[in-house]
């Protein structure tokens, strides 16, 4: 094992030209949270940074799998459209194209907690996604 950089990482996506030292990792689904509508945040890093868990491009071209394509990604029975109850901080254009990750499970706390799962939009996706198996 040794450390990948995140430039050269295919679970790290890149701010655009302007930024192109930093980007966001997409190494690890997002894990469940407490609050109702939560939205996944995935991790700011600078392009010199790295990791042990990183995988060089293109060596695993396939590494990310699109939230949307993803088996781990669902809404609620009968959900059509992901409208937040609570939240208003992004347009409704992205929740209608959101849903929750369930890929990682609650982990054991110190009192009691609800747990509620994240969303992501359709675009997202991780490494520790699994493709839905075709129809």
């Amino acid at each position: 094992m040794s450390i990948v950089t995140c430039h050269a990482c295919v679970f790290w996506r890149m701010f655009g030209t302007a930024a192109a030292s930093v980007g966001t990792c997409h190494r690890h689904a997002p894990p469940p949270g407490e609050q109702i509508d939560d939205r996944s945040y995935w991790p700011e890093t600078l392009a010199e940074d790295g990791c042990a868990e990183g995988l060089a491009a293109p060596a695993a071209t396939a590494a990310i799998i699109a939230c949307r394509d993803c088996l781990f990604w669902f809404r609620r029975t009968g959900q059509t459209d992901m409208i937040p109850e609570r939240r208003g901080d992004l347009p409704r254009i992205w929740w209608q194209n959101a849903a929750y990750c369930a890929r990682l499970a609650p982990a054991p706390e110190s009192s009691v907690i609800r747990t509620r799962w994240r969303a992501t939009h359709a675009s997202d996706g991780c490494g520790d996604g699994k493709p839905r198996k075709p129809a």
